[in-house]
């Protein structure tokens, strides 16, 4: 005798929550500009989306119903919400990066002062320089 699923086989649901989980996860990081917490997710989010996927075939293979339209339609709201805060966050980093690229020669053409055991400016400091030299 064979059980027959009403919907999906339990396997398919148990590994489509626990990506959508982790999406919800990683999209919470990535809207609060957490990309460390996003960066640690993304393994995660890598291995549920794999079981999710070979779940989904052992179900289609074995003539049984993929999930549910519901439920497929919410883990691609959540993917498409993923996938925007991604690029957001890509965008965010691409500015922090050239804000960092246009300081550097600013902060570099302007000599630093120094100061003396007695807190009086003795002049710039003198440029950092490193000499090789092999016999």
């Amino acid at each position: 005798m064979t059980t027959a699923f009403p919907t999906a086989p339990p396997t398919a649901l148990a590994a489509a929550e626990a990506l959508a989980s982790t999406i919800r996860s990683e999209n919470a990081a990535l809207a609060a500009l957490d990309l460390p917490v996003a960066i640690r997710l993304l393994a995660q989010k890598r291995q549920h989306g794999e079981a999710f996927l070979a779940a989904q075939a052992r179900s289609l293979a074995a003539g049984m119903p993929a999930l549910p339209r519901d439920r497929l339609a919410a883990l691609a709201d959540l993917a498409a919400d993923n996938k925007r805060l991604l690029e957001r966050a890509i965008k965010v980093q691409g500015r922090v990066i050239a804000s960092i690229a246009r300081a550097v020669p600013r902060a570099t053409a302007t000599p630093m002062q120094r100061y003396d055991g007695g807190g009086k400016v003795t002049g710039p400091s003198p440029v950092a320089m490193a000499l090789l030299a092999q016999a």
